[in-house]
């Protein structure tokens, strides 16, 4: 049982829930009806799946008839390192300032987490102390893996336009292709 291996759970209240529904919803609305997400991003999206993702990647290799490289990436633990501040600084961006940016750095700071052991044979449970969380989007939202497109969403920018860069999820695969001359 390594400890690294372990993800946080939000637990929300009702209202907290109701929130967060109603701040995806308009976000979301906000993002996909403007086309600001690239479009090479699969999974984390409503009608978007994995097979989509295999689908372009055997799409540019196989049937373009190119030789290709590819680089694998896995982000590992994707939602717990976005960065706040470098999150909140991409929203102006994507048209998202004055209250909306306030609305969704007051959701993102100033939360605390800890650990809870829960044991059932003894009657005694053990807590660590609160500690501010810094980074990270919550898991098994509804809200964070949104947010976790928008931290990344700029990502493709970084490399050669000739490139193909495919995410899905946390996973990153770039596509570095090479026309092949035969004589």
């Amino acid at each position: 049982m390594n400890p690294e291996n372990y993800r946080p759970i939000s637990l929300l209240n009702s209202f907290s829930k109701v929130f967060e529904k109603t701040l995806y919803i308009r976000l979301s609305e906000h993002f996909y009806s403007r086309k600001l997400l690239v479009g090479n991003k699969f999974g984390f999206r409503k009608g978007i799946a994995n097979e989509d993702a295999i689908f372009k990647l055997t799409n540019e290799t196989l049937n373009n008839k190119i030789m290709t490289d590819s680089i694998f990436f896995d982000l590992e633990k994707a939602f717990g390192s976005v960065n706040h501040n470098i999150l909140l600084s991409k929203l102006p961006y994507y048209g998202i300032s004055g209250k909306g940016k306030l609305l969704l750095k007051l959701y993102l700071q100033n939360r605390y987490q800890r650990v809870q052991i829960i044991n059932l044979c003894l009657t005694s449970n053990t807590a660590s102390e609160w500690t501010k969380i810094k980074y990270g989007v919550l898991q098994h939202s509804t809200f964070g893996p949104l947010l976790f497109l928008v931290y990344i969403n700029d990502l493709p920018k970084a490399i050669d336009h000739k490139d193909i860069f495919i995410l899905f999820a946390y996973d990153i695969c770039i596509l570095i292709g090479f026309k092949v001359i035969l004589i």
